[in-house]
């Protein structure tokens, strides 16, 4: 006799590539919080990277919220990088600016508004 379970779905986005990945279902009590990052294998990319867990009912993380984090650069090597460890922004007009700190985290672009990479790591 097989076990019915009440299930939540869940979309995952790739955080190389930004595409959508395979969905999930998670039985309810055993779900995530909107935003938990999931190593999944990116059937663009060609191989495991986290993905971003966005569900549907939850605003507290939406898939605007991962878009502008993806298209900012906040994604390092698969990881959100976290707001104490971004860099401080002094450029208020600046695309890549969110209450003072550099979202750019991956270097994507060049911005002469926040000490370069090198700094950062011989800090």
């Amino acid at each position: 006799m097989s076990k019915h379970y009440n299930t939540l779905g869940s979309r995952f986005f790739c955080t190389k590539c930004g595409k959508e990945g395979i969905p999930i279902q998670r039985k309810k009590g055993q779900e995530r919080e909107s935003g938990h990052l999931k190593k999944l294998y990116c059937i663009y990319c060609g191989e495991e990277v986290n993905h971003v867990e966005i569900k549907e009912d939850n605003p507290a993380y939406t898939l605007e919220d991962f878009k502008e984090e993806f298209e900012l650069g906040r994604f390092e090597e698969g990881q959100r990088s976290a707001m104490g460890d971004l860099s401080l922004c002094s450029k208020l007009d600046c695309p890549y600016n969110k209450d003072g700190k550099c979202w750019n985290s991956n270097y994507s672009t060049d911005c002469p508004y926040r000490p370069s990479r090198e700094v950062i790591d011989n800090g």
